[in-house]
């Protein structure tokens, strides 16, 4: 571990809750929308519900995927939640129990992501070339023709009336509930993953080539950041949608999105990292934003005020998921070593 001095930093920010070890490294977790539980998916393909209490908290396997999982979503009103796995299975769970619900076979070998609406109980599947929309009542409702190469990411727009999907040349618009014709936004290039501003004017993709792609979704032009030394693989927006946060190496990318967007404008440089950031995460409301590393830390920042670091502090392995709870007062972190560290933030502001 390299040499960041932890007693340089305010240490009752980041207040320990709870931490669990699942021993298996965490591929994905959500928080349930009312915080009382809290589902992680591993590589090896466990699915894992843990009962929040608050200073503690206790857990159950209730299932797996054969060969590995992919994602957790909860259903909106936090009755169930789905998983996805590499077994080419969606798996739909009582949110309270665990107990299966329903077992969706998606004809493919690897669903890469099962993600709710965020509004209503439609959800959407990501299964090899294909994109899908399911309900419990009427079973598939909507299947995209194949797209140029495997889906890589997913994602609904804030007001749950398109799901944009990224692979190969580019990303494409779909219109599930309205059951339109898809719209398509081209490049040449091939982007792993996509996150929606909050106000819905972009959409940011992080690319293979070490590049980030804007969106205007509206006008459909595009402009590209580059000078990344690794693919971009950690995206985050702030709540209002006027700045975006990018990884790609060890040093994080603060983009202006205000106005006319970012193109021409240079980014706020967030620099403490000494090695490869693996993980971004803005509050879902209000301005932290937590980063963790390779070497094994998790840093606290607000960065509409400055660039140094609030508070931070040592995990025991490289963190793999950063997850807010809706209020944005907890932070749960997944890490390599199977270990699960839930944080209370307070007392931030210096």
């Amino acid at each position: 571990m390299l040499g960041l001095d932890l007693s340089l930093f305010k240490r009752d920010v980041l207040n320990e809750r709870w931490n669990i070890s699942l021993e298996e490294h965490i591929i994905d977790m959500a928080w349930s929308p009312d915080m009382s539980h809290l589902v992680a998916a591993t590589a090896e393909g466990r699915i894992i519900l843990i009962d929040n209490y608050g200073d503690s908290a206790a857990y159950k396997q209730i299932g797996e995927h054969a060969l590995g999982a992919n994602s957790v979503s909860w259903r909106p009103d936090g009755l169930q939640f789905a998983s996805s796995g590499q077994d080419g299975k969606v798996q739909v769970w009582d949110g309270v129990t665990g107990k299966l619900l329903q077992l969706i076979d998606a004809d493919n070998d690897w669903v890469a992501k099962a993600t709710y609406h965020p509004q209503r109980p439609i959800l959407a599947i990501a299964a090899g070339r294909s994109f899908k929309c399911w309900t419990e009542t009427e079973g598939i409702i909507y299947e995209s023709a194949d797209h140029a190469s495997t889906i890589a990411d997913i994602g609904w727009s804030p007001d749950g009336s398109a799901v944009a999907v990224a692979a190969y040349n580019g990303v494409t618009l779909h219109y599930p509930v309205q059951q339109s014709e898809p719209r398509k936004y081209q490049w040449k290039g091939s982007s792993l993953l996509l996150t929606w501003s909050p106000d819905a004017k972009y959409i940011a993709t992080g690319e293979q080539d070490s590049t980030v792609h804007f969106w205007d979704v509206n006008s459909g032009t595009d402009a590209q950041m580059s000078g990344f030394s690794t693919k971009v693989l950690e995206l985050s927006w702030h709540s209002s949608g006027q700045w975006l946060a990018t990884g790609g190496g060890n040093t994080i990318c603060i983009w202006d999105c205000r106005g006319n967007g970012p193109t021409g404008r240079e980014p706020q440089y967030l620099r403490y990292h000494f090695d490869k950031v693996t993980q971004i995460a803005y509050q879902p409301s209000g301005h932290y934003l937590a980063s963790a590393d390779i070497d094994e830390f998790l840093l606290l920042w607000e960065p509409e005020k400055h660039d140094k670091i609030i508070s931070a502090t040592s995990l025991s392995a490289p963190a793999t998921c950063i997850r807010w709870t809706t209020k944005g007062d907890i932070l749960a972190v997944g890490q390599q070593d199977g270990v699960i560290e839930t944080f209370l933030i307070k007392n931030a502001h210096v």
